[in-house]
């Protein structure tokens, strides 16, 4: 877990000075590998992405996994604005 996470506005930070809650469930460790790997992506197209999803960290400070499930949210409702198509 020698990731770093990036500060709710910009650039890197340890992680061990973002911690998760002291109590903290897998998955609130999963979503934080899933927000580090977003935020780690060099991809030029992400830009506003990363921008929106560090937003949601800032919302949810220790909380990764609520922070991943806005930011879920929140873009789906970007991409899909009438509510989109229903799975199979």
């Amino acid at each position: 877990m020698g990731k770093s996470l990036s500060t709710p506005i910009r650039g890197p930070v340890d992680r061990t000075r973002y911690p998760t809650a002291p109590d903290a469930s897998p998955i609130a460790e999963q979503s934080l590998d899933i927000i580090s790997s977003i935020l780690e992506d060099p991809s030029p197209g992400l830009v506003e992405i990363k921008l929106r999803l560090r937003q949601c960290v800032a919302a949810y400070p220790r909380h990764p996994e609520l922070a991943l499930l806005a930011h879920l949210l929140e873009t789906s409702s970007l991409v899909n604005p009438k509510g989109g198509e229903t799975l199979p």
